[in-house]
């Protein structure tokens, strides 16, 4: 946890995640996933306005996979 989260918001935060049922705590995983994804895109087409969907794609597997994997994934050289 963050260092200015205090103790009790910590232990309520693993108390709310203890009580959740396996589908709902993949359920909260895949919410957070797909908004840190949305902000990734967002950053990146007002970063290079001009790409296309393929060269934003190829700019997150940069950011996720570094640049040599992401060269061979979307074959570039």
């Amino acid at each position: 946890m963050p260092p200015d989260t205090s103790q009790k918001a910590q232990e309520l935060y693993f108390e709310r995640l203890a009580a959740m049922t396996p589908a709902e705590r993949l359920a909260l995983g895949v919410a957070l996933w797909s908004a840190g994804d949305s902000l990734q895109r967002s950053a990146l087409r007002r970063s290079y306005p001009q790409a296309d969907e393929t060269e934003i794609l190829f700019r997150m597997a940069v950011a996720t996979f570094g640049p040599e994997l992401a060269r061979k994934a979307y074959r570039k050289s």
